[in-house]
């Protein structure tokens, strides 16, 4: 088939169901392949509906400067669609993003902009934002997509990634699992499918340290799940469940999924993976669980993927407990 370029690339990804981790005994679970997506991930979704909707206000004018704050993924599809569409790209990063990213970017010619100053649980994204208020406020024609509290962000996701689902499984879908970040997906997906399938259920994955859902700050190594700030488009009462999930449990099922399924995913994939199985767990065969994926995995060779990188950071795979917790949200 034959696209007019690799914007229409975006979307219309993939379903599998898991068969070696899944037990017998549980619900069926099927996860939903982001990576599929041209800049491998979901958020050339959400970078897609930003683009638009601010070309539609007149937000971003030809020629124009987007810059933003992210770990990898979203910056990547801005810099994608921003290098097709003649905008200047600017990355805001930290020194957690991985090496691979940070090459992907420069190949789409973004410029880079790298924070080295964390906040005391070493974290940067408060440092991140300022950098970004500064290019905003001194260069003329920016545009700031402000993923965390861009409207557009669940926008794509009620409008897209949820239609999706709801063609693929109709009225036959009791939960869906999505991980927490900027919670563009979270909020969206769950709008959307409950709106087309209202028995639906959501469980929401975040990582230990986080702040989203009002647990303690703390130090953590997943990039792209959990926050250090609450996002401005997190909609909690959208979820029936949270879970918080340990770096070591989100490592060891990202590394499962290659090893028993074949699926090279990221950590955050990991996280609702591990948390998606442990749901399934808990109910009838007859029902049907679908995990969201947001990430291939080839851009985690260096850190998740490394042995001595899992090493250094005093990650021990072997060990037989869990030690993820569940937060039952009543709104």
């Amino acid at each position: 088939m034959i696209y007019s370029s690799v914007i229409d690339l975006i979307g219309r990804t993939p379903v599998v169901p898991i068969h070696k981790m899944a037990s017998p005994d549980g619900a069926q679970v099927y996860v939903k392949l982001e990576g599929y997506n041209p800049g491998g991930s979901m958020k050339d979704r959400t970078a897609q509906n930003i683009i638009r909707h601010a070309e539609m206000c007149g937000d971003l004018k030809p020629g124009g400067v987007i810059v933003e704050s992210s770990s990898g993924n979203l910056a990547i599809g801005l810099a994608m669609i921003a290098c097709l569409k003649g905008y200047k790209m600017i990355a805001v990063v930290d020194p957690k993003i991985n090496r691979v990213n940070l090459r992907i970017l420069q190949a789409y010619g973004a410029e880079i902009q790298m924070v080295d100053k964390p906040d005391e649980n070493g974290n940067f994204l408060s440092a991140r934002l300022e950098i970004v208020k500064r290019i905003s406020e001194t260069m003329d024609n920016v545009f700031w997509p402000n993923q965390y509290n861009n409207p557009s962000n669940p926008e794509a996701h009620r409008l897209g990634t949820a239609r999706e689902i709801f063609n693929d499984f109709g009225q036959e879908l009791d939960w869906v699992v999505t991980p927490v970040g900027t919670a563009g997906l979270s909020t969206g997906c769950s709008l959307g499918l409950k709106e087309l399938i209202p028995h639906i259920k959501v469980l929401a994955v975040d990582a230990v340290g986080s702040v989203i859902f009002g647990t303690p700050p703390g130090p953590r190594l997943q990039v792209g799940l959990g926050a250090a700030v609450v996002p401005g488009n997190l909609q909690r009462e959208l979820f029936d469940q949270v879970v918080h999930v340990t770096d070591r449990d989100a490592f060891h099922t990202t590394r499962r999924l290659a090893l028993e399924e074949g699926i090279l995913a990221g950590g955050s994939s990991g996280a609702a993976v591990h948390a998606g199985l442990k749901l399934a767990n808990s109910l009838p065969a007859s029902q049907k669980v679908l995990v969201i994926l947001p990430d291939r995995g080839e851009r985690y060779y260096d850190t998740i993927f490394s042995d001595s990188w899992l090493q250094e950071h005093d990650i021990q795979l072997n060990q037989e407990e869990e030690s993820d917790y569940i937060t039952q949200i009543q709104f």
